[in-house]
């Protein structure tokens, strides 16, 4: 700027331009003066070295997973030569499950360069195959199993419902008894959670009755048919039974009735004379509380 100044240029005080030395000449000879033009640049900073994992689909930018405060602008070197870097960015879905090293490099003129080591862990997803239903007609019921495969093992996840996961290879997972009219929705997930896989469906099975009311059972405390259980009545959670003696007398009666809380174990708590319902054939009323007609009929108890 036309001013004078000292003899030392110091790159974190002084402003940066052109500067000029004059030399005054004499009777002889005329002035002279040259000029050098001061560039300053901040030290090159590549930022920190980085770990990180990731799964191994789409793409992804490697700058923005660098640690520290990497300065743009630097140059990228694929060190492992996957031939998947082109700008900065890696197409993550032409790389199998591993480990791949990218440099960043930064160089500024006049300053050293500086460069960080990007190290990159691919994994997988789960997958899902082999997707069985089998219905159980004994019981009107039916179960859901399924192979996973991929991802991590050891972390294998499955939500929607309850049911078993084999501990070693093949993985199974098997459901517990499902409704008839029951359909099931499980998230299959690890501890990637690169891609979880939904596997939902509706019941295979087409009974001809919807529940299924026994002719007889044997309440005498052996261990054995001691209870009056109806397959398939735990679909229909808004049902009503009743039932009545030979005479017309209510021996029994219940909603929501689900074979386990609510289920008729041969006593009479509705009788005149409360106690255990003798050897008999009794009349039901089931009501399934979907606005059909009722089930209707007979029941033998043998004490």
């Amino acid at each position: 700027n036309g001013d004078p100044t000292d003899l030392l240029f110091n790159p974190a005080l002084d402003v940066a331009g052109t500067y000029s030395y004059y030399l005054a000449g004499n009777a002889t000879c005329g002035d002279t003066a040259a000029s050098i033009t001061l560039a300053v640049n901040p030290p090159a900073n590549a930022g920190d070295d980085a770990n990180v994992q990731l799964c191994n689909s789409g793409t992804t930018s490697l700058f923005p997973l660098l640690e520290g405060a990497p300065q743009p602008g630097g140059d990228w070197v694929d060190l492992d030569g996957t031939g998947t870097l082109v700008d900065g960015e890696v197409d993550l879905g032409q790389l199998a499950t591993g480990t791949y090293r990218f440099r960043y490099v930064v160089q500024w003129s006049g300053c050293p360069a500086d460069s960080a080591l990007l190290t990159l862990h691919l994994v997988d997803g789960v997958v899902v195959t082999d997707l069985q239903r089998t219905c159980n007609e004994l019981d009107r019921t039916y179960v859901v199993s399924f192979a996973i495969s991929g991802g991590a093992p050891a972390s294998y996840s499955v939500i929607g419902g309850s049911g078993t996961l084999s501990p070693a290879p093949p993985f199974v997972f098997t459901s517990s008894l499902l409704f008839a009219g029951q359909s099931f929705s499980f998230t299959v997930d690890d501890a990637n959670h690169c891609s979880p896989v939904l596997v939902e469906g509706t019941s295979p099975c087409d009974f001809a009755e919807a529940v299924f009311v026994p002719e007889s059972f044997t309440p005498n405390g052996d261990g054995t048919n001691d209870r009056f259980i109806i397959p398939g009545i735990e679909g229909y959670p808004g049902n009503t039974i009743a039932i009545f003696n030979r005479w017309g007398g209510e021996v029994y009666g219940a909603s929501g009735y689900d074979n386990v809380g609510a289920v008729w174990d041969g006593s009479s708590p509705k009788a005149l004379l409360p106690g255990d319902a003798p050897t008999g054939t009794y009349y039901y009323v089931l009501d399934l509380g979907t606005g059909t007609e009722p089930l209707k009929g007979y029941v033998y108890l043998n004490r």
